[in-house]
């Protein structure tokens, strides 16, 4: 198993503050948030990109998933609007191209909504075509597509894991896999266990924050329990921590030091 951090809480600073204390911290396969001003694939110039490439592999770094922006932006797989659903595609091919530039073998995205007062089976099988047309492109380019379950607030259709495995079925793409976020898994009422029981071996990575994505230890959920599963569970992938509070905005290398201090003093790993 090992462990990385996205980017999140560097979003008030260049990213080269990010990539500069990755490096600091020895956290090679790292987590980069796609948003703008950073990097919001449908701005992002040429120039900036390869600079970007340039700025990873000066410090010796090595992308391992590109996070997309799913809740600001209006991005949204199983929209019945066709030119959101259109932009939705484009806005996911472009970071599928992103990757492939970077040489960043994954990728990961939130399902969808449907409209809460319409046919959910409809927005449904919109976001099953959506995530096939991604699918086989991202295979192409040789890229691997996370997908994650969120809180009923956020989706309508991916809220369990039992709903993320039957997704996944329903695509039907080898290179889509399922992603576990502690805090949305906890708030379904759920645990590690049960990703384990439903996705199998389309169980392929780990959002591991606490409660409301704060640091490990800090926010009441059994962070400890979770990652003793893990090892019991045989889990050989990676772990990202993603911070949401803007209070990490202030001192993100603090908060940085604090998730490396509970990985290797609390979890001995």
């Amino acid at each position: 198993m090992k462990f990385t951090l996205m980017s999140y809480h560097y979003l008030r600073y260049p990213i080269r503050k990010y990539l500069d204390k990755m490096e600091r911290v020895g956290l090679d396969g790292i987590d980069i948030y796609c948003t703008g001003p950073q990097l919001n694939p449908f701005d992002y110039s040429l120039g900036a990109l390869i600079q970007l490439n340039r700025d990873i592999r000066d410090r010796h770094l090595t992308p391992y998933v590109l996070t997309a922006e799913n809740c600001v932006y209006p991005v949204n797989l199983a929209t019945s609007d066709l030119l959101t659903w259109e932009s939705t595609q484009r806005y996911y091919q472009r970071l599928i191209d992103t990757a492939q530039f970077l040489e960043c073998p994954h990728i990961q995205i939130c399902p969808g909504t449907g409209y809460y007062d319409a046919d959910k089976d409809e927005a449904w099988k919109r976001q099953v075509e959506a995530v096939q047309l991604l699918a086989e492109y991202a295979k192409k380019k040789g890229v691997t597509i996370f997908m994650e379950t969120c809180k009923i607030t956020t989706t309508n259709l991916v809220v369990t894991s039992k709903e993320l495995k039957q997704f996944i079925d329903d695509v039907g793409a080898d290179n889509l896999l399922g992603l576990s976020d502690t805090d949305q898994m906890s708030q379904a009422g759920e645990h590690i266990n049960d990703y384990f029981d439903n996705l199998g071996d389309k169980y392929g990575f780990v959002h591991f924050s606490d409660l409301n994505h704060t640091i490990p230890g800090t926010g009441g959920l059994p962070m400890k329990e979770y990652y003793d599963t893990l090892v019991r569970r045989g889990y050989q992938g990676w772990c990202s921590c993603e911070m949401c509070s803007r209070d990490y905005y202030l001192d993100p290398d603090k908060a940085t030091d604090a998730y490396i201090d509970y990985i290797r003093n609390v979890l001995k790993a």
